[in-house]
């Protein structure tokens, strides 16, 4: 269990990096996202790699939570449980967010950062230390960068972007989770992020 310090430090970090990053991010760009409220495609399927200081602060934000709600969460729990024991260990996991309700996070002012880089095209290094730039699955469907998007290469091209005619390139940033939950980033504010595991692993 973390202390109310160690939360302190987590929100003020949260506060930093929308602040000082992704805010500017998003806002970078918007002619290539179509995120908005109601659009959960994210939430609905995925393994959400969560981490023990993201986990506690989910529960922190889930007490404030209505009685209904909470009800409508434990059942989807106990669900998502009887999935897990059902399941191959060694096939990936796919689930609805327990937390999604009604096309959308019951606890987005809590979501870990994930759910909050979501959306943006970010850097990636394989495993011979190689940077890839990371699409958003959901260009598949139709929505972030598929404005640009080539699909019979799988890539964002120079033509299509200048094709678009949008002034602002499709940008890549070094916002991975391994560089977010960097101890340079953490430790001066007091917190580590702690375990990490996917969030059915977690309930």
């Amino acid at each position: 269990m973390y202390t109310q310090e160690e939360i302190l430090g987590y929100k003020i970090y949260l506060e930093i990096i929308e602040k000082r990053m992704l805010n500017k991010y998003f806002e970078n760009q918007k002619p290539y996202l179509c995120c908005k409220k109601g659009c959960s495609y994210c939430c609905e399927k995925g393994e959400f790699p969560t981490t023990e200081i993201e986990m506690q602060y989910l529960y922190y934000g889930f007490m404030f939570l209505s009685d209904d709600v909470k009800k409508n969460i434990h059942e989807k729990i106990t669900k998502l449980k009887e999935l897990k024991k059902q399941h191959s260990v060694e096939k990936e996991l796919l689930y609805e967010c327990p937390f999604l309700i009604n096309n959308a996070c019951c606890l987005y002012e809590y979501r870990p950062i994930i759910c909050r880089t979501h959306g943006l095209m970010f850097f990636l290094t394989d495993k011979n230390g190689n940077l890839h730039k990371k699409i958003p699955y959901c260009v598949n469907l139709g929505l972030n960068y598929a404005n640009v998007y080539d699909t019979e290469q799988k890539i964002i091209t120079t033509e299509k972007w200048q094709q678009s005619g949008i002034k602002v390139e499709p940008n890549a940033f070094n916002i991975s989770r391994k560089i977010l939950k960097s101890k340079d980033l953490t430790e001066p504010l007091g917190f580590i992020f702690g375990e990490d595991k996917r969030m059915i692993d977690w309930l």
